[in-house]
């Protein structure tokens, strides 16, 4: 799955924002794995029976600065060759001002 967060995070920062917002939404540990980041997005690798879990986790509004989820799902994949020809392409901007 892939997705951008508020702001650039170096690959430790994005592990750990990642780790702490399962926990701040009470879902059990779930394996995934930072393949790649770019600052403001990255592609992480989540067993597809974990998925769900992951996203509601990392996509909740609350406890976040100004109502703004940590991360915003933008794609997944079934392999991660999608995910990375998705990040090696320069962010464009949605209709709404949003990063795509």
């Amino acid at each position: 799955m892939a997705g951008e967060p508020l702001s650039g995070l170096p690959p430790a920062r994005w592990t750990a924002s990642l780790e702490e917002a399962l926990r701040d939404a009470g879902t059990p540990a779930l394996p995934f794995r930072l393949v790649r980041s770019d600052g403001r997005r990255a592609v992480v690798r989540v067993d597809t029976r974990s998925l769900p879990d992951a996203k509601r986790a990392w996509n909740r509004l609350e406890g976040r600065v100004g109502g703004a989820p940590l991360l915003v799902t933008r794609q997944t994949w079934g392999t991660l060759v999608g995910a990375k020809a998705w990040l090696a392409r320069p962010a464009r901007l949605d209709s709404d001002g949003g990063r795509r």
